[in-house]
């Protein structure tokens, strides 16, 4: 007896044809697994609006604790934790130096008080905080509005309290700085009038303040710094790295800023790592699902897999059919779960997503190219699901001699 030769198209009209024969047990699947994929795209889409989300939030509670000079003064806020304007100073390279563990980011800034800038009214009081651009997160995520180019030299960054338009030029000691930025409304006094500028800009502008004032400021000497902002390392504890730091380095203070938020910003990103595993227990369930509809699919067509084995087709086109079968199946599913979960989006966004924005907590959707790419994931992983679901049963089927399964045996 000749082989059966079948075209992949006639085998795909076939597998049309078998789920148009059963449309309500078709349909039955094609939900099942829309509900899914709809949990599924709905669920990866929240996490990753979140995780966006909870970067920019988070990335505004600042420091978690501050190392200064022992007779330091320092600020706490709601929002921030901030270094006022001392004369007492310490090495740059202290924490370097100490090695200690837990220690996520270290970001050191200058803080410079003066009376004798230029800016502003006669006399009036001025802060200015050098920073270090590639180690700050302190300053740089309050911004809130900024010139449509990278930071450049002699560019500044304003606190919220200065009203001077973006691009304007201010002078500082003699000297033309443009206006950069602007940051948000902290709370912090030091954070709200202070004007910050790279340490590279702050150092350039030594000799015009030692010509102006007659001596050079303690925390602009070279080597020196009014102290660091620390963000924790993942696991390690407030009260841990506060100790190493006692320990290890003298004549310190070491400032903490709210613990409560340090423990969310860390069970959270744990919370979401455990999210994922429910993502993949949705597809296994789902997998398994099939599995055993299509078991119970092959059990009732065993005749017409015998006659098709019985004129010549070959255990892959017996399993090719099944699994084109499942494949098109869960895959319109999985088409259908996005547009499920599209619309479960929009009420979330009408409700949940409004009620936090209306309350001052942003809420940063995922862009629209990784949202597609989310749904194409989705539809491709319900078909692999169902091609997973349906392999088993159909391999054991096409086993089976041709007189077994017309028989319904075995």
């Amino acid at each position: 007896m000749g082989g059966f030769s079948a075209p992949r198209w006639l085998l795909g009209g076939l597998a049309l044809q078998n789920l148009g024969r059963r449309k309500a047990r078709a349909s039955l699947l094609v939900a099942a697994v829309a509900i899914s994929s709809a949990i599924v795209f709905t669920g990866i889409v929240m996490m990753r609006s979140i995780e966006t989300s909870m970067a920019a939030g988070f990335s505004r509670l600042g420091a978690d604790l501050m190392v200064v000079a022992q007779n330091a003064l320092t600020n706490i806020t709601v929002a921030l934790l901030t270094v006022e304007p001392t004369s007492e100073t310490l090495d740059a390279d202290l924490l370097e130096r100490a090695h200690i563990n837990g220690i996520g980011r270290a970001a050191p800034q200058r803080v410079f008080r003066t009376e004798q800038s230029d800016f502003g009214g006669q006399g009036e009081s001025v802060d200015i905080i050098g920073y270090d651009p590639q180690h700050d997160f302190t300053i740089q995520p309050w911004i809130n509005e900024r010139l449509g180019r990278p930071m450049q030299p002699g560019d500044v960054i304003l606190g919220a309290a200065r009203d001077v338009p973006l691009g304007s030029e201010i002078m500082l000691f003699g000297k033309p700085f443009r206006v950069y930025a602007k940051l948000g409304r902290s709370g912090a006094g030091t954070h709200e009038r202070g004007v910050f500028m790279s340490f590279a800009d702050l150092l350039a502008l030594v000799p015009a303040i030692r010509e102006q004032t007659g001596q050079t400021p303690p925390m602009l000497a070279p080597g020196k710094v009014s102290g660091f902002l620390i963000e924790l390392a993942p696991g390690a504890t407030e009260l841990q790295v506060r100790f190493a730091l006692l320990s290890h380095l003298p004549a310190i203070k070491v400032v903490a800023g709210g613990s409560l938020l340090t423990g969310i910003r860390q069970g959270v990103t744990a919370l979401l790592g455990g999210a994922v595993s429910l993502v993949a227990m949705m597809f296994a369930s789902t997998a398994l699902m099939v599995s055993v509809l299509f078991s119970a699919i092959i059990t009732e067509r065993r005749g017409e897999l015998g006659l098709l084995k019985a004129i010549g087709a070959k255990r892959t086109q017996i399993v090719g059919v099944v699994l084109i079968e499942a494949i098109l199946a869960t895959g319109i599913g999985g088409l259908g779960g996005v547009v499920l979960g599209m619309l479960l989006l929009r009420v979330f966004e009408h409700s949940l997503v409004y009620y936090l924005t209306d309350m001052g907590v942003p809420f940063l959707w995922i862009d629209r190219m990784d949202m597609v790419l989310v749904a194409a994931v989705c539809i491709l992983g319900a078909a692999l699901t169902g091609a997973i679901g349906a392999l088993t049963p159909a391999w054991r089927a096409s086993r089976h001699d041709p007189y077994d399964l017309i028989r319904g045996e075995g």
